[in-house]
This record gives C-alpha cells, structure tokens and sequence, in this order.
C-alpha cells in the first residue's frame, strides 16, 4: 500500500517549501520553467570526451534527455523524451539514468544500449566545493526572458564509455557538471517573438543581439576558477560574475577581468583564450585555455533546436529516441549524413594554466552576431 499521493514526493516531508504548493508544482505557470542536470567529461589525453543531461519541464508535462560521446572526427549523438507523469521522481529517460548518491558528492551515470549504441557505467566524484552562480534575471521591455538559479562544480570520472565500437576505460578523466532552474528562453518549445517576422517556425530561440558570452570551468593545482563573462559588439561589458575556489574551501569573488581571444581566421572557432583576472583582494590571476578536443555541436544534444522536430528542449513530444552520429570538419563545420547541420552554439573541453600551474576545463566561447571589435563579422 502506497500511503503517499499523487500530488506529493518524498521532498514534501521536509521543511523547505518555498511556494504554497507541493515540491511537484513549478511557482510559475510559464512554460519555460525547467529544471536540468548537465554532466561532462574529458580525456586529460584528449581522445575521447562525454556530455549528458536531463531535464524537468513541469508546465509542459515533459522531460527530456541525451547523451553524446566525441572520439576522433565524430560525435555520437542520442535524444530521449517521456511524459513527465510517468515518474516525476526518478532522473530516467529513454536509456539515461542520473542518480545522485551523495548530494555534492558523487554522481552515477548509467546509459543502456536500448534505443542506440551508445552506452556508459559512469561514477563522478567531486574535488572541489560547489560554486553557486549569481542569479539569473533579465527582462528587457517588462518581459521576463531569464529568472534562474545555477550552480557548478568539477570532479573525476571513473567507468567506462561506448560509442558502439566496445569499452572505452575512463579512468580519472577530468569533469564539470551544473544544475540549473527556473525560467530561461528557447524552452518550452518556443519563445515570443514580439510579432519580428525573422523568427521561423524552426528557431524557438528569439533573435537576440550581438554579443560575446564566455563561460569558465577550469581546475589546476588546489584551485577551481568559475567565471562568466558578457559583452556586447561595442566590447561594453554586460555582465562578470565568479569565484576562485581552493581545495580548502576559501572563496574570492572575482572583481575585474581583461579578456583577449585568438579566433580561427573567418569562423567562430577559437585557438586561444587568455584572461588577466583580479580578485576582489586585488590578487592578479594569469589564466590561458587552449582547445583539448572538438567544440561540441549542441544541436546534437536537442538543444537550439536540435531533436527532428525542430522545437526544442522542453516540448511535448511524448516519447521519442533519436539516434544520429555528426562528423566534424575544422574549423567549425558538422556534417550529418554528408550534409552540413547547424550546430548550434559550442562548447569546449579545455587545457588550461593558471598562473602557470596546468590543468584542466570546460570553455564555452559563445558569439552572436556582428563583433567588430573581436574580429567578427
């Protein structure tokens, strides 16, 4: 006998409500809430790398999964979908499986070979403390496009991977992970327009302006550095946020950044970053990053539009399993099929040095648009 309810989970025992409503029920009928893990992984000898992820959408009543596996010139791609109600407590997916085993801990990653090749047996541990980013909220002309909360963290790896060619030992490969919720755009299926006719049917993002968007993960020696940084086409920053993190637990904002990127001639690609960092201490922090594998192609993951449908993360689909593999042409190019796909926007596992200590990370460089001053165009 079940002495539960339908409406209720094991989290509505505690004492950590912070709405009226039951842990189950999202505090806003917006249909981009959601709330996701994102997990990855690298080869510090850069043969091989992993990305994963789930996520809740509880106003659209669905969930959704992946995982991609990079080796060589390909990456491996498979996208899951459920209804939500099916089970509301179990991260589970199609052929994912997330459990967490020890909050802030350690992770297990399970995939089976159900509906794709690809498979793993995956348990993450945690080297540093978490880092909760500053809160997300943006919402140009009265409308609310982002309103959530992100923390991150970095650990090792230890299992095995398969992209359908046998096992692949992980052994101490170097990983970041986020957790994230809330209200952001492009999910849900979507996203307002505001009546621009450059929206299409299969963008559910909305046009937005230039910018340039980096994101650091990066680990060498007792230190964990977590940053992001945002500019627009004058090179004006938008936004900084982060804290250097050490092995005993101290925490320094950081206050300041000077930021210099090598881009590939004609293309987004980059070949080097180097970022001049202070502390709110007025400590200096010399960081350099270099690309370790291929940037992954996201749309392979089912974000920016990426399952067959063309809708996004986050919107009903019932139950699906997709299955594709893309092949990379550098600079920046991906192939399906011998066909070129967009691949949405890239992020890079990373080597890195700070302050000429060595070690390892996770470099997102995002750009849209017309950016002059970084050689953009």
């Amino acid at each position: 006998m079940r002495f539960g309810h339908p409406d209720l989970c094991d989290l509505d025992e505690a004492l950590l409500h912070q709405t009226p409503f039951p842990m189950r029920h999202a505090s806003t009928s917006d249909v981009r809430f959601f709330d996701r893990y994102w997990l990855s992984a690298a080869d510090p000898a850069g043969t091989a790398g992993l990305i994963a992820g789930i996520g809740y959408y509880k106003n659209t009543g669905s969930c959704d999964g992946y995982l991609a596996i990079q080796a060589g010139s390909r990456q491996y791609n498979a996208r899951f979908a459920r209804p939500l109600d099916e089970d509301r407590d179990a991260m589970t997916v199609g052929d994912v499986r997330i459990l967490v085993e020890e909050p802030f801990r350690t992770i297990r990653l399970v995939v089976d070979p159900t509906s794709s090749p690809l498979a793993a047996d995956l348990t993450w541990t945690s080297s540093f403390p978490v880092h909760l980013e500053a809160h997300h909220f943006d919402a140009p002309a009265g409308r609310t496009m982002q309103d959530m909360t992100r923390y991150d963290q970095i650990g090792r790896w230890h299992g095995w991977i398969d992209h359908g060619a046998g096992r692949i030992a992980v052994d101490d490969w170097w990983g970041a992970r986020d957790h994230s919720w809330g209200v952001r755009p492009g999910v849900g299926g979507f996203e307002k327009s505001h009546g621009d006719p450059s929206m299409k049917a299969d963008m559910p993002t909305a046009p937005r302006k230039s910018m340039l968007h980096l994101v650091l993960y990066a680990e060498a020696g007792d230190k964990f550095l977590a940053l992001q940084y945002r500019e627009n086409a004058e090179g004006k920053r938008l936004a900084l946020d982060g804290d250097l993190i050490t092995s005993d637990g101290t925490r320094r904002r950081i206050g300041d950044l000077e930021l210099d990127i090598d881009f590939v001639a004609g293309s987004r690609a980059y070949k080097h970053v180097k970022l001049d960092v202070t502390l709110e201490d007025d400590t200096t922090l010399a960081v350099e990053a270099e690309p370790l594998l291929h940037a992954w192609a996201y749309s392979g993951t089912g974000y920016d539009g990426g399952y067959r449908d063309r809708r996004g993360l986050g919107a009903w689909r019932g139950t699906v399993a997709e299955y594709d593999v893309y092949d990379y042409v550098p600079p920046e190019q991906v192939f399906l099929d011998g066909s070129p796909v967009r691949p949405g926007h890239r992020e890079q596992p990373v080597t890195v040095s700070i302050d000429g200590v060595a070690g390892m990370g996770h470099c997102p460089v995002i750009t849209r648009g017309s950016l002059p001053r970084r050689g953009i165009d």
